[in-house]
């Protein structure tokens, strides 16, 4: 046991000691200028081992401070690798280990992402992969070709890392450029990295929503994905088609978007983003019926969201489905009572119904008809009163509601004199 002990401390102070110490960054500086002489010699330049050495001197430059982190690590492993932090700020649940030359941020004692604070040069991984490419380009014999792949391998992994790291900082720019450099060097390579096609994507699309219109990129790179068969599963399994449909319509293309939407609901048809597409779709052409539709498929996976309910209240009411168009509104008013325009629009179903009777009534001349027609349309204007009330009171000054409650109380002031009282007093809040 004390040999084994030892060992873990001589491990944790040489490890912690080379985290910490800025002489590695100036050797490898020193080192990468001695390089940029070689290669332009024209014996060195031309030696695939001076390129090698020149790959090898950037990737240990961008590893120099990360080398041994990772997404998940608990931060008592950092602390095992890393020593003590020099500082650590808590802001909200992110705490934030500060080191000589990078800050590590942990969720829950998690690791989410770091960012360097001293860089050994700026973005070396691209001129290690360009050094590479150029030893193999080289090495005619092949007689590298093991090195270079087992390089290839190491840099694609740390150009993933990085790409979602840059993703956690919010450096969308980096992040999709990090993506391109891991398509391009595996495509040099002869891969296909069908996923990072989708995160390239991605990435664009994030940039197009920060205000950068990189639209058409995402939809490339998205569509790449597609061609060399990627596929997610799970909840996501249809997130790709919704981009796609929201990149389209971005740079104005609705029926491309369309589309892709169509396609993606085929293979994905319980993907509730992609039915809220079709709704939103039908129902600017005003096709009610088709949207309603879709909302019967969206009830299934979507069953308590008062606002689905709303939309299929509203586009019943527009086909003169009265009771379906209530049935809905109930449904609203049942998983959010809090919302006003779920009791208004409720309320105004029975005030258009009964201005129906009313045109109705106008055009008989039979008197009882037309009674029976002017009291049925009381009726109706009276179901409206409560409901226009309770939006009143859940939205306080709202001029719509109050001028139709003033009508409903004139006009049925007669009838019920308790009307009488509210005429006056909604009139005087309309007179402020």
């Amino acid at each position: 046991m004390k040999k084994v002990f030892i060992s873990i401390a001589s491990i944790f102070f040489s490890v912690s000691g080379f985290s910490q110490n800025d002489s590695k960054a100036k050797t490898l500086k020193d080192d990468i200028a001695k390089n940029d002489i070689a290669i332009q010699d024209a014996k060195k330049g031309s030696n695939p081992n001076t390129w090698m050495n020149r790959g090898k001197l950037f990737w240990d430059a961008y590893g120099l401070n990360i080398q041994y982190l990772r997404q998940g690590m608990p931060a008592t492993e950092i602390v095992l690798f890393l020593g003590k932090p020099n500082e650590t700020v808590t802001e909200g649940e992110i705490e934030t280990y500060v080191y000589s030359r990078i800050k590590i941020y942990f969720l829950k004692g998690v690791l989410t992402h770091w960012e360097e604070t001293a860089s050994v040069v700026d973005n070396p991984l691209p001129e290690a992969i360009k050094a590479y490419q150029k030893a193999k380009s080289l090495d005619e014999k092949g007689k590298l070709t093991k090195k270079i792949e087992e390089a290839y391998n190491g840099i694609n992994r740390d150009l993933e890392a990085k790409a979602f790291n840059e993703y956690a900082l919010k450096n969308y720019k980096g992040a999709y450029d990090d993506a391109q450099e891991k398509i391009a060097l595996n495509n040099f390579f002869g891969k296909i990295d069908t996923a990072f096609y989708y995160y390239a994507g991605y990435f664009a699309y994030a940039l197009s929503e920060a205000g950068e219109n990189m639209w058409k990129e995402s939809i490339s790179n998205f569509d790449n994905a597609l061609l060399y068969g990627y596929k997610e599963t799970g909840e996501n399994a249809g997130l790709i088609y919704t981009m796609l449909y929201n990149s389209c319509t971005a740079l104005g293309d609705t029926l491309k978007g369309l589309s892709y939407a169509e396609k993606g609901f085929q293979q994905n048809p319980d993907d509730i983003g992609l039915i809220y597409i079709m709704i939103n779709y039908y129902m600017n052409r005003k096709e009610n019926q088709k949207a309603l539709d879709y909302i019967e498929k969206a009830k299934i996976n979507d069953s308590k969201n008062a606002l689905l309910y709303f939309v299929e209240g509203s586009l019943h009411d527009k086909l003169g489905n009265k009771e379906k168009a209530i049935e809905a509104y109930d449904m609203a008013i049942s998983i959010d009572p809090s919302d006003y325009g779920y009791h208004y629009n409720k309320g105004v179903v029975y005030y258009n119904s009964a201005v129906k009777l009313m045109e109705e009534a106008d055009k008989i001349t039979n008197n009882a008809e037309y009674e029976k027609l002017k009291s049925l349309a009381d009726d109706e204007f009276y179901k409206a009163i409560p409901l226009m009330e309770k939006a009143l009171e859940l939205h306080v000054g709202d001029r719509d509601v109050m001028e139709t409650l003033k009508s409903l109380y004139f006009r049925l002031r007669t009838k019920y004199p308790e009307m009488e009282a509210k005429y006056e007093s909604i009139v005087e809040k309309l007179a402020l």
